[in-house]
């Protein structure tokens, strides 16, 4: 584990519905939520997946939520442009770190479900989504994105499908991530994807003893070490902010779990599924070799009546 965090951190998750398409309403209202951040004295502030460019859809029948690749790059946007320029510049008027999440245009033309983390000093940390099941003209990212922010505070991002794999929150936290940021797309909160989340990240949180922090379209919430939900939405699109205590990182029992691994045993979570061979040790007695065994066999005399 690398070491804790030095100060307590301010962090809110922002729920807010982008309209799909209109990335200067878009880009205008998060810096306004930036600039009302600053001054609740908020230290790092969530948006959901997506924000900027919209495009990511709600949970609908598959038919439904796809897209044609044109649809999407019209709504696409490079991650060095003009929106994500306003809101670092945001970040640097107001001393509040952001992260926001667009559908990304890059160089070579692919598109991707890219979430962009501003740093006060004009640092951008830039995660492509892992997981894209679903968004067939999405390209998948190929790493893992975790990197230090203020006051010794690490940060992981996994961007909606990427939160929904066990490994990935636990390969954060081996990369020493104290804080996973994990915006989502819009969710029916009252139906089975926000149901999901709600069970999922208390858990993730818990295993890897790390804070989470969840925002979407309509919903968010602020999770604790010891996988207790600290804050949640209360109503419409209001700010949900919490102030994150290093000390409860130490307290969280998963430090003792993560301590007790044993990597020697878990080579097979890294290769293919099964195939046929032998994967696990077989719980049987056969012994292995010769065994000398010796046998007496006592004849006892029979009693008479």
């Amino acid at each position: 584990m690398s070491a804790l965090p030095t100060a307590t951190l301010r962090v809110a998750s922002i729920p807010f519905a982008a309209r799909c398409g209109e990335i200067d309403h878009n880009v205008a209202q998060v810096v306004a939520r930036i600039e009302r951040a600053a001054h609740l004295r908020v230290g790092l502030a969530v948006f959901p997946e997506a924000c900027l460019t919209g495009g990511m859809a709600a949970p609908a029948p598959a038919d439904a939520r796809r897209m044609r690749r044109a649809e999407i790059a019209a709504l696409a946007a490079s991650v060095d442009g003009a929106g994500v320029q306003a809101v670092a510049d945001a970040v640097e008027r107001t001393g509040v770190a952001a992260g926001v999440g667009l559908i990304e245009r890059a160089a070579n033309g692919d598109l991707y479900g890219s979430y962009v983390v501003c740093l006060p000093g004009g640092k951008r940390h830039v995660h492509r989504k892992l997981q894209c099941e679903g968004q067939p003209h999405i390209a998948r990212g190929d790493c893992f994105t975790v990197f230090d922010a203020q006051a010794g505070w690490r940060l992981a991002v996994l961007v909606g499908g990427d939160n929904y794999l066990v490994e990935n929150a636990r390969m954060a936290a081996l990369l020493g991530a104290a804080l996973l940021v994990a915006p989502h797309a819009q969710t029916d909160a009252a139906g089975q994807t926000g149901a999901w989340m709600r069970r999922a990240l208390p858990a993730r949180a818990l295993d890897n003893g790390m804070f989470v922090v969840y925002s979407d379209a309509a919903d968010g919430a602020i999770v604790d070490p010891c996988g207790q939900v600290v804050a949640q939405r209360a109503s419409g699109d209001e700010m949900i902010a919490a102030d994150l205590d290093p000390a409860s990182i130490g307290a969280s029992p998963a430090h003792r779990w993560l301590e007790a691994r044993r990597p020697d045993l878990y080579a097979w979570l890294a290769r293919e599924p099964y195939s046929g061979a032998q994967l696990f040790e077989p719980r049987s007695a056969n012994a292995r070799g010769a065994v000398a065994v010796s046998v007496a066999v006592v004849k006892r005399a029979r009693a008479r009546f």
